[in-house]
């Protein structure tokens, strides 16, 4: 209620100040008491503030009914793409305006300081074009709908959940709570996996186990499909599994796999904390039992 109370308060005075910058309500009284001289800077110094003041509105009025608009025709309520893209446009005409309207207070013609300092507005494009880069990029990224606020992404060695979109970085909070800023340029130079976007949201935890830990790929993967019992009301049925992802020479890189009934970002945490304590707990028992093993003797046929 108090959010349409000031949007009509703004209409008010959106309407008072236009009928003022156009004529239609004579301020000439508020100008009576001051001496001739001042009389016509002040009624410029009233016109340059009322334009600016109209504008400042008219925009607010403008980003308020776009989004307002696109709320009620997809039912968002939080923040998407859209809104996050169209405050960020906001931005940049508001600084843009509220530049050429200081300008126009102080009497600076625009075109005149643009061809007087061109040198020096060179030389500032020169040092900003990474910030003006980055400021594309992120709109490019805001509109295009390949990333969206929500999604669960990897960055190169990065991964985690997108809270915030912004003109110069894309701002990531990762499984420890730590948030990560991936600048725009690089988000776009770089492969992007977007795990919310695939069809089948399986959730993978990534290991390296050495070869002398471990007995066979289907035990051990039993033995984690076991660890996930508590959890098997939440997790699709028969979609468990270890995938061997690479073999090295003394190691192997595997990967288990699960499948949720729903995404779930807290439950996928509590998953992986009990899966890896308890990779701990196998590769401890194990390491034990492979260092009592005795050393072959000097002398034993074969030994090297």
């Amino acid at each position: 209620m108090m959010k349409y109370l000031v949007l009509a308060l703004k209409a008010v005075v959106l309407i008072l100040l236009t009928l003022v910058y156009i004529g239609e309500i004579d301020v000439a009284w508020l100008l009576a008491g001051l001496k001739n001289r001042y009389r016509e800077p002040m009624r410029y110094y009233i016109d340059v503030l009322s334009a600016i003041a109209i504008f400042l509105i008219f925009l607010d009025f403008v980003q308020f009914t776009v989004v307002w608009f696109y709320r009620r025709r997809t039912k968002v309520r939080g923040e998407d793409n859209f809104i996050v893209g169209i405050s960020q446009l906001y931005s940049i005409i508001l600084a843009i305006g509220l530049a050429i309207g200081l300008l126009s207070l102080f009497r600076i013609q625009i075109g005149e300081v643009l061809t007087s300092l061109s040198i020096i507005f060179a030389g500032l494009v020169l040092l900003t074009k990474d910030y003006v880069s980055n400021m594309i990029n992120g709109m490019i990224m805001t509109f295009s709908g390949e990333l969206s606020i929500g999604d669960n992404i990897r960055v190169g060695q990065h991964r985690g959940k997108i809270v915030d979109i912004t003109l110069q970085n894309i701002h990531l909070i990762n499984d420890d709570d730590d948030v990560i800023y991936i600048p725009n340029n690089l988000a776009l130079m770089t492969d992007i996996v977007n795990y919310t976007k695939r069809t089948v949201k399986r959730t993978s935890i990534e290991f390296e186990i050495d070869l002398k830990y471990l007995v066979t790929v289907e035990e051990l993967e039993q033995n984690l499909v076991e660890t996930l019992k508590p959890f098997q009301d939440m997790i699709k049925e028969n979609s468990c599994y270890l995938r061997v992802a690479e073999v090295g020479r003394g190691s192997v890189t595997m990967k288990f796999q699960y499948i949720l009934n729903e995404p779930n970002k807290e439950l996928e945490r509590a998953i992986r904390r009990k899966v890896v304590r308890r990779l701990v707990e196998i590769i401890s028992g194990r390491e034990k039992f492979v260092d009592n093993i005795p050393d072959l003797p000097e002398d034993f046929p074969g030994h090297a």
